[in-house]
């Protein structure tokens, strides 16, 4: 069991990379548009696909974003991911009220996470395999889950 804190942006990439590489069976990501966590990194896409593609039942990515154009534009590794493994995998654009949320979550198993304290500024806590340490944080994802959104789709509409 370990928690620190970071200051810079290259700590935070790192942890980024120490969170995903930790996750096993599901990983929650509350961000404002997942661009900090640079998911389209290939070391970052097998991780995830690791994941998605494990025989665990239980397996489970949810990503809630409030902005969504980025996953859309900008993140077509993550959009596959999306289609190939759309049960155990779901984006969502929350509702427009959670905009007022500065802060980005990244939970791993519900033993490992990350928060960025705002989604400005790198100021970042690690814990790692700490599950009474990250019950706040789950209990926060949930709470946003809550609030409902509008689930992104891998298939792009059109005339």
């Amino acid at each position: 069991m370990s928690s620190r804190l970071i200051t810079t942006w290259s700590e935070y990439d790192s942890a980024v990379e120490e969170i995903l590489e930790l996750s096993r069976n599901s990983l929650l990501i509350f961000d404002r548009d997942l661009a900090p966590l640079k998911l389209e990194q290939p070391e970052r896409i097998v991780a995830l696909r690791r994941l998605l593609s494990s025989q665990q039942d239980g397996r489970r990515l949810t990503v809630v974003v409030q902005q969504p154009d980025f996953v859309r534009q900008r993140s077509p590794q993550l959009m596959n991911l999306l289609a190939l493994h759309a049960p155990a995998m779901s984006i969502i654009h929350s509702p427009p009220h959670l905009d007022r949320l500065k802060d980005c979550l990244l939970i791993a198993d519900g033993r490992q996470l990350l928060v960025r304290f705002h989604q400005d500024q790198p100021r970042a806590r690690v814990i790692v395999d700490d599950a009474r340490e990250c019950a706040p944080y789950l209990l926060r994802f949930d709470e946003i889950l809550g609030e409902g959104g509008t689930p992104l789709s891998s298939i792009t509409l059109g005339l």
